[in-house]
């Protein structure tokens, strides 16, 4: 598993008090956090810093919605391994993919525009079978290699993705950079059920999307989402 599970919380019971910020954060957000595990509820999805890793150094995320939030990352330079994973998040309550006939989530990121040193990925992260299986969707990578191995080459809405498939992780890389776009989520997850690589039955325990970091070169450094949204809809009785 590339990363540690990511904390379940009941919506009624998210609260997070702020830390301290790093001096470039938007000035008058709703919110803010340094704490490591930091969250958010907002509109029923979660703002979640994330610092999952042990190693992970300073960071700060910030929102004025699940629409429009952002995290300052500080992470070592020359590091490859992920530290860090700021996100917003649905938790949905195991539900089976076969009663959904859409999952789809839209977004407007900007990943830092130093590049140099930079290590990292925007990604969906979408858990499935109680937290039990793990599938990704990249869309702009920096320097980041998905675990395992390729084993297929998918075509999604015209969108050109490898599939790259390590212990209970998927990953759906894109063939190119892209910032702004949608992902589709539920036809991904039908790829690996039609090419056997998870059951028919799986359900949905939650999705994600944010930044992966691994190295910001040993310097705070921005990432912003300016427009995010996820559509779910449910087959009619």
């Amino acid at each position: 598993m590339r990363r540690a599970l990511i904390a379940l919380f009941a919506a009624a019971a998210v609260i997070a008090v702020p830390g301290t910020a790093f001096a470039s954060i938007p000035a008058h957000t709703k919110w803010h956090s340094s704490d490591r595990f930091g969250a958010w509820n907002n509109g029923g999805y979660i703002l979640y810093n994330n610092e999952w890793n042990n190693s992970a150094g300073p960071q700060t995320i910030w929102a004025d919605s699940f629409h429009h939030w952002g995290a300052e990352s500080n992470q070592p330079a020359g590091n490859t391994a992920i530290e860090t994973y700021p996100c917003v998040q649905k938790n949905f309550k195991n539900v089976p993919v076969r009663s959904f006939r859409m999952i789809r989530t839209g977004f407007t990121e900007f990943m830092p525009s130093n590049k140099t040193g930079l290590d990292a990925e925007a990604a969906n992260d979408v858990w499935l079978n109680d937290y039990k299986i793990e599938v990704m969707i990249w869309v702009d990578n920096h320097g980041q290699r998905p675990s395992g191995n390729v084993i297929g080459h998918a075509k999604i809405y015209g969108q050109k993705f490898a599939v790259w498939h390590g212990g209970s992780d998927y990953t759906f890389a894109l063939s190119h950079r892209e910032n702004r776009g949608v992902t589709h989520i539920l036809a991904s997850i039908y790829w690996l059920i039609n090419h056997e690589q998870i059951a028919a039955n799986v359900t949905v325990a939650q999705v994600n999307f944010g930044w992966e970091i691994a190295s910001t070169d040993g310097e705070a450094r921005n990432f912003t989402m300016t427009n995010y949204w996820l559509h779910s809809a449910r087959k009619k009785a």
